[in-house]
């Protein structure tokens, strides 16, 4: 059966039972909600049915004495929130258009991106920009920049660059990551070998783009090892933490592994080719407008990572 499509105009909404709508969902009830907008619980719960009504949709399950939202009032509560934060930083925008850097920053992060190098330079920023908020979001590269092409990040610190997957986004080259095989000595008693890398455990990140078969690929040749992957680990850090126990053999970041190959902790499997890199990008909407507060982020990631 199929059914006629409605077409409802935002103009012809009441805005106040948005608005009321908006308050019950951040307060959690009613009762709380009518306080903070300084009306009755009965006249909250009125605008609240009154916009169901108009809208021909269910927004809130009645469970017992709470109000559970459905799945359209997820989608309209979570529409509102990114209205509320884009109106909200428009208005300081223009409060503080050529003052002080000033308002929130959203950053996506992938998931290896250099923790301690990361953690130095926002510790840096913030303290040269006290009324800076920055919110970092962590996430695979495919879902930040879905975020960042629906506006809900600023910028991407992505492992590759995006723009030929989509026109949209332009991407800046930052830096280079050498990527080395470590492990415990214990699986590489006599150094690296083909024969020893065939048999040790190997930790890896994800099972649709496995590193350590371009890791063997750069080195020995496509093919020339078949490792034996026992565990899929995801994050650099869980990756670390994973060959420090004696998990495995890994392909890290130089950087994230120097402080153990150095201390003796793990060892750094050398073949005589250089190492296989990977570049660090900054993505970006192509074109997107940029507020003074972006704009020095902008220079200053560059500055520091480039």
């Amino acid at each position: 059966m199929s059914y006629p499509y409605r077409s409802v105009k935002l103009n012809s909404l009441d805005l106040n039972k948005l608005h009321a709508f908006a308050a019950v969902v951040e307060h959690g009830g009613v009762g709380t909600a009518a306080g903070m907008l300084g009306r009755t619980p009965s006249a909250v719960s009125q605008s609240v049915t009154g916009l169901e009504g108009a809208l021909g949709v269910k927004l809130f399950d009645r469970v017992g004495k709470r109000l559970v939202l459905t799945r359209g009032g997820q989608r309209l509560a979570a529409h509102l929130r990114d209205y509320h934060h884009a109106l909200q930083r428009t208005v300081e925008e223009l409060v503080n258009a050529g003052g002080a850097v000033h308002g929130e920053i959203r950053v996506g992060v992938y998931l290896g991106f250099p923790r301690l190098r990361l953690a130095a330079f926002l510790t840096d920023f913030a303290q040269r920009h006290p009324l800076v908020r920055i919110r970092v979001v962590y996430a695979p590269q495919e879902d930040l920049n879905g975020r960042l092409l629906r506006n809900r990040l600023d910028f991407v610190l992505a492992l590759r660059p995006t723009a030929d997957a989509s026109p949209r986004i332009t991407s800046t080259k930052l830096f280079e990551e050498a990527l080395v095989l470590v492990s415990r000595r214990r699986f590489f008693p006599r150094g690296f070998s083909r024969e020893a890398l065939g048999r040790a455990p190997v930790v890896d990140y994800y099972q649709s783009d496995p590193l350590i078969e371009r890791w063997i690929a750069h080195h020995l040749g496509a093919g020339a090892v078949r490792p034996q992957v026992r565990i899929w680990a995801a994050t650099t850090d869980l990756v670390l933490d994973l060959v420090l126990q004696g998990a495995g053999a890994a392909v890290l970041p130089r950087t994230v592994a120097a402080p153990h190959t150095r201390g003796r902790r793990l060892c750094e499997l050398r073949p005589r080719r250089a190492p296989l890199t990977d570049g660090i990008w900054l993505n970006e909407l192509r074109g997107a407008y940029r507020d003074r507060t972006l704009e020095v982020f902008r220079d200053a990631v560059v500055r520091a990572f480039v």
